[in-house]
């Protein structure tokens, strides 16, 4: 089996010579795939079928059945989809559709002499990790363990950077971003202000042609399902989404209200935090909404905006206990609720109570940042006062609050501002760009 960058290479040899040394290096990871798919010829006809099954053709690019069958594993491995016969055949279309590109932006970037090192790809996919915190080892222990091949995720991604940055180089000198414009964009925010504002991530399904319309709206209405099955919208924004945020999990950070066009300004204001929003159509194609958060209009202290520092002492309280360290353990939490305690006193405090109590301290800690089960509970603490205990796994929590600061908000900078405008303009020529090699392409869906 020839993999993809190696069918490539044979096609750009012929028509430009050898391709730079970085690039022959990368290229030559892929054969790790050839090796997998030659050990599963050799174990079966199954197995056989599947690697010689051609999904697609691409220019004379070959796509086949085990370079859709990996993505697949990849995507329900990391999107927190349930993999069931009817998710796989909902799915197995957007895969196939997205590997095409991804194929058509390859080809295009080699033809442009465009090149990316493994380092960049080890960088790229340890920030990807860093969303769950897990390491470029971590990462790929994880694929070997659903029996996805590491290159697999090594190829998608450099596809990713080698389009971004064929796109950057080509047009991103022609994009210029005035200062009426970043002028523009501020006086809104300052003067919406005092509006609410909602923490938002998104997926994008463009749609390049009014014969695209039927196909879009379906591979929408797929994502939200899967999204609300329990999917991880930033695993599907990066596999899906034509946004400019699909490089960051889909993350649109906050947006004030009015910000947004009408009808998805509408859909946010109804959601209520955690839920998926239906596809929404806007000029660009089906968008989906996820909220995160919701901050308060702004001449309100929004509680949600603290930062706060605790301490907290985990006592140890189980049912297998004996009956008189229950008592005695249950009689001295009872005792110590009753005396307010300073911060600075806990630990001392909790080896006296049990001296196999565990201490922490949390400090300087985003309200935002908290687990959501944990917010209304940490939001009523006082200073100095004892929390409402809570029962854990193997014992009893107690917590006390040291301190809380409101933080103000700050508009963003100018260069913030600058990045928006230029990242969201070269999008679009990003999108325009893909939709003219699709059109001009010679591919063949088997």
């Amino acid at each position: 089996m020839i993999s993809v960058h190696m069918h490539t290479k044979l096609l750009k040899n012929l028509r430009q010579g050898a391709l730079s040394a970085r690039a022959n290096a990368f290229r030559g990871l892929t054969l790790a795939i050839a090796s997998v798919g030659l050990a599963a010829l050799l174990s079966g006809p199954s197995s056989a079928q599947m690697v010689q099954k051609i999904a697609a053709i691409v220019n004379d690019s070959v796509i086949s059945g085990y370079d859709l069958e990996q993505r697949l594993g990849l995507v329900f491995a990391t999107a927190g989809v349930p993999r069931t016969p009817e998710n796989v055949e909902r799915i197995r279309p957007q895969i196939l559709r997205a590997l095409v590109d991804e194929r058509l932006q390859i080809q295009e970037a080699l033809d442009k002499n465009i090149d990316v090192d493994d380092a960049d790809i080890d960088q790229s996919i340890e920030r990807l990790g860093g969303r769950s915190n897990m390491s470029l080892e971590q990462i790929q222990e994880f694929l070997q363990s659903v029996n996805v091949n590491v290159d697999t995720l090594r190829n998608q991604v450099f596809a990713e950077l080698a389009w971004n940055e064929l796109v950057e180089s080509r047009f991103g000198p022609r994009v210029t971003v005035t200062d009426t414009e970043i002028d523009t964009v501020l006086e809104r925010i300052i003067n919406q202000s005092e509006l609410a504002s909602y923490l938002v991530s998104e997926v994008l399904v463009s749609v390049e042609t009014p014969e695209d319309e039927t196909r879009a709206r379906a591979a929408a209405a797929q994502l939200v399902d899967q999204l609300r099955q329990g999917g991880d919208i930033r695993a599907i924004a990066g596999q899906f989404s034509q946004a400019p945020t699909a490089a960051n999990g889909g993350d649109a950070g906050w947006i004030i209200d009015g910000q947004l066009s009408s009808a998805l300004n509408s859909s946010l204001r109804v959601l209520k935090i955690g839920e998926t929003s239906d596809p929404i159509r806007t000029v660009a194609g089906y968008h989906i909404l996820q909220l995160r958060d919701r901050r308060l209009s702004g001449d309100q202290m929004d509680p949600m905006d603290a930062t706060i520092t605790i301490e907290a002492i985990n006592i140890p309280f189980t049912e297998g206990m004996p009956r008189a360290k229950l008592e005695r353990t249950g009689n001295a939490i009872g005792e110590a609720l009753k005396t307010p305690m300073a911060c600075g006193e806990l630990e001392s405090f909790a080896k006296k109570l049990d001296p196999n109590s565990r201490f922490s301290r949390i400090e300087d800690r985003a309200m935002r940042a908290f687990p959501a089960p944990a917010r209304p509970a940490l939001m009523e603490l006082e200073v100095n006062k004892w929390g409402a205990p809570q029962r854990t796994p193997d014992g009893i929590e107690l917590v006390v609050l040291c301190n809380r600061n409101m933080v103000e908000r700050q508009l963003p900078s100018r260069n913030d501002i600058e990045n928006q405008l230029f990242n969201q303009e070269l999008a679009m020529m990003s999108r325009r760009y893909l939709r003219d090699l699709r059109r001009n392409a010679v591919v063949e869906m088997r």
